[in-house]
């Protein structure tokens, strides 16, 4: 058997992705780029995602086995505010520390690989910082420390801009409504520094610290971290946002430069990609049909502009609210699609058509609204097709993507479900017209005094930008 660390023709990108599909598809995609242009592309994810990862001609590491994914995802707990993010930390991203980061020591060759770390992979970031910390101490000399840098290089990928603190206008990480309203708000800079402070120390360094400061001690030696989602999670060399620099303009401001040992945050755009190829026009067919159910791959487009419901990709239940959800649209003579993977046709109305996963970028031109939990994925499909979305955030960075569509004026956001009357009404109004997106919106952030080819490259797709960002870092 060749040995994986040997040198070899083409560079070598080892990507993450310990989450669902939302999480898995835009670093699949990132990696079919990387793969154009030449590099091999390994990417690490739960087992049910495999496929993805293999169809799109990547090599697949399964880090979490399919039992113990399903039973993390399939838990209450999981889906709520409070106890979701301790679940994600515990029951993902301590599952994924260290199986991933026995596989970078496997595939790891100094010069020519550079890590691509979704925001809950610290096992990247802990072997790029001993990597450079070991390799700094061979000598003092400024040129050695610098090519000392350059032997491991580490992208910071976040999907969404929920997880990058703001103290003046921070990020809605909580339910808008009742008591949860106060915690981080708009305007307080040293109360929400305090919070930031407490939730460190007394959360999450207590969940995440300990295995991630064994390893940098037990690697390089190195004193504990402390606050380690205050800035040592983003990386020294490169920080992307998969999302335009308009979503979330504030953080666009104060992470655009640099700050202590942090890289700057690039902005590349909304990934948009669904992970499947393009549906077969010849199967597309005009009956809602209720009951329906066609395996993946072969759903037909619809023709009767339904709205479409979503509950995740691994999200299980929600029958009750899609069922309320057919029966409100059936009285104003609209359809509804129920898309969800987990449990295709598992509930029969006569409004509902139930489907399994469907790629959204060719269902939504299709589609009056959208209902969703307020995925970035989901959320961002609905902006660029100009489809109206309703979100009914549960937990992680929902309620912030659902406060932004609001914000912005492209859908609305459920605070609680004995809103959801009048939510639909409003949701199915704005779906009379395509959905005008303001003018700024559009519009592809080009400062001034930037080049030709500059501004260009910013007009490219955001996963060949960000490919092509990535790459350079071998360069």
């Amino acid at each position: 058997m060749s040995d994986p660390r040997a040198r070899r023709s083409r560079p070598r990108a080892i990507l993450s992705a310990p989450g669902s599909r939302g999480d898995v598809n835009p670093m699949v995609a990132i990696g079919r780029e990387l793969d154009a242009i030449g590099f091999e592309c390994h990417v690490s994810v739960a087992e049910p995602y495999v496929d993805v990862v293999e169809k799109a001609g990547l090599h697949a590491n399964v880090v979490i086995d399919s039992e113990s994914f399903h039973r993390v995802v399939s838990q209450t707990q999981f889906w709520k505010p409070w106890t979701g993010a301790r679940r994600v930390l515990t029951e993902v991203a301590e599952k994924f520390f260290h199986p991933h980061l026995q596989f970078i020591d496997q595939m790891f060759v100094p010069g020519e690989t550079v890590l691509v770390a979704h925001p809950l992979d610290f096992a990247s970031l802990v072997f790029q910082e001993t990597q450079v910390a070991k390799a700094t101490r061979v000598s003092q000399d400024a040129s050695s420390d610098q090519a000392a840098a350059s032997a491991c290089r580490l992208s910071s990928v976040h999907l969404a801009p929920a997880m990058l603190r703001h103290s003046v206008t921070p990020p809605r990480l909580l339910p808008d409504r009742g008591w949860t309203r106060g915690v981080l708000p708009e305007g307080w800079n040293r109360l929400n520094r305090m919070t930031y402070f407490l939730a460190d120390i007394m959360f999450l360094d207590r969940v995440i610290g300990g295995p991630v400061n064994a390893e940098r001690k037990r690697r390089a030696g190195l004193a504990p971290q402390r606050r380690l989602m205050q800035q040592w999670w983003r990386s020294p060399d490169q920080v992307l946002g998969l999302y335009p620099a308009w979503f979330a303009p504030e953080i666009f401001e104060k992470y655009s430069v640099r700050s202590g040992t942090a890289a700057p945050l690039q902005c590349v755009g909304f990934p948009l990609d669904d992970g499947v190829g393009p549906v077969n026009n010849e199967v597309e067919a005009g009956g809602h049909g209720g009951g329906q159910d066609q395996s993946a791959g072969a759903e037909s487009l619809p023709l009767d502009r339904p709205l479409l419901v979503t509950t995740g990709s691994a999200h299980h239940g929600d029958e009750s609210l899609v069922i309320r959800i057919a029966d409100l649209c059936e009285s104003a003579g609209v359809g509804v699609v129920w898309c969800c993977p987990s449990n295709p046709g598992g509930v029969v109305h006569r409004n509902i058509r139930s489907v399994g996963y469907v790629p959204l970028g060719q269902w939504l031109p299709h589609c009056r609204g959208i209902v969703h939990h307020g995925g970035i994925g989901t959320t961002s499909r609905a902006i660029d097709a100009k489809v109206p979305q309703l979100i009914r955030p549960m937990a992680f960075d929902q309620f912030d993507n659902a406060a932004r569509v609001e914000r912005f004026g492209l859908g609305v956001s459920l605070r609680s479900d004995s809103g959801l009357a009048s939510a639909i009404a409003a949701l199915l109004a704005m779906g009379d017209d395509p959905l005008s997106v303001p003018e700024v919106l559009c519009r592809v952030d080009e400062p001034r005094g930037i080049s030709d080819r500059e501004a260009s490259n910013r007009r490219e797709p955001a996963v060949r930008r960000a490919a092509r960002l990535i790459a350079s870092l071998l360069s």
